[in-house]
């Protein structure tokens, strides 16, 4: 079994089957979220995963992209403090198809930003 990247930008072959093969591997580790670059990819377990209690709102707290596993803490996190920084408002986009876990991804960015 290959060993999961983090971002995919760091694969050494970039391709379909490379891609969905570290996503697949990521997942069954209990990974959700992979980079893509400053692209977050979450996977949606149907289950409750223990990822997202005040613990972790506090673990990425102030910390740049991708030093920490990736996480919608960290996006979280980096749309408000560069708001603060930049004196510009920030937008997170939310895509995917019915039942990917759009509206829950949201509920865990309030829960941060809050």
């Amino acid at each position: 079994q290959q060993e999961d990247v983090d971002d995919l930008c760091n694969l050494p072959n970039l391709t379909e089957t490379t891609l969905l093969e570290n996503l697949k591997c990521r997942f069954l580790k209990h990974k959700i979220y992979t980079y893509a670059g400053s692209i977050l990819i979450a996977i949606n377990p149907f289950k409750f995963l223990p990822i997202y209690n005040p613990k972790y709102v506090k673990m990425y707290e102030n910390h740049q992209l991708g030093k920490l596993e990736p996480h919608i803490f960290a996006i979280a996190d980096v749309a408000y403090h560069t708001m603060l920084k930049k004196h510009v408002n920030q937008c997170i986009v939310i895509s995917g198809e019915s039942g990917s876990g759009k509206t829950q991804s949201t509920n865990f960015l309030i829960h941060c930003l809050t």
